[in-house]
């Protein structure tokens, strides 16, 4: 049996991008980092089943459950992955409260008071308890986007299966300003960790990846250039990045 929470090799031509990546997740938080157009969202999406590669396997959790094995025809749907996942633009539902936006999809309906606690757990944790009666077409961009997070996490935190859900967030903390972005990446990733829930999130910003202390995959043109901490793979990039500041 692995020790690997994922393992994913694939193939697959979009658009302009051919990718042919391999990797395995082993820490609690990993994070997909490049340029836009690098294949970073194309892998969530694959992992999630929104996308069926042309070539490869992807095997998730300690029973080793096989979602996608193309040799062997083998392609799991998306809603009985154990997976949960939230896109870079959030699809909430109109017409309905913050509050029922994320209650969506949790899975413990019989056990309301488990249910409740942890709903308010993630609305107050993603900074909602204020809004959650609000109707998700009165929220700004920013506060759409947690909302959606917050669904996923919810989700993943109530999943009923052998193994805990994979929790994929693509660019989870775009758009927030740097101080509130910073209390609220901590604050999920301590919350993640006790619900001992593994994250697999992408993201271009260098200072997020540091600030989680990830495990980094670094992709460039639909290629994995290099995985491993963020204080090994990153560190060029930060050099360079701390070079720049300093020249402006």
């Amino acid at each position: 049996m692995s020790d690997s929470l994922l393992t994913i090799s694939m193939r697959h031509r979009a658009g302009a991008i051919s990718l042919d990546v391999a990797f395995a997740l082993t820490q609690p938080w990993t994070i997909l980092f490049g340029p836009s157009g690098s294949g970073k969202t194309t892998v969530l999406r694959t992992i999630a089943g929104f996308v069926q590669p042309d070539a490869g396997q992807i095997i998730y959790g300690s029973i080793e459950h096989v979602l996608v094995d193309t040799d062997e025809r083998i392609f799991v749907p998306p809603h009985i992955r154990p997976v949960r996942s939230a896109a870079q633009t959030a699809r909430l539902f109109r017409h309905r409260s913050v509050r029922e936006n994320v209650a969506y999809g949790m899975a413990w309906r019989s056990h309301p008071d488990d249910e409740q606690q942890v709903l308010d757990e993630v609305l107050g944790l993603m900074r909602l308890t204020t809004l959650a009666e609000r109707d998700t077409r009165q929220l700004s961009g920013g506060e759409r986007q947690r909302v959606s997070v917050a669904r996923a996490v919810a989700a993943a935190a109530t999943y009923d299966g052998i193994d805990k859900a994979l929790l994929l967030l693509d660019e989870p903390f775009a758009g927030l300003d740097g101080l509130l972005r910073d209390e609220l990446a901590i604050a999920l990733r301590d919350w993640l960790a006790r619900w001992k829930i593994p994250v697999l999130s992408v993201s271009h910003d260098i200072g997020e990846c540091y600030l989680l202390g990830a495990e980094v995959v670094r992709m460039a043109e639909g290629q994995l250039m290099e995985q491993g901490p963020v204080e090994v793979v990153l560190d060029e990039e930060r050099r360079r990045l701390m070079k720049q500041l300093r020249t402006v």
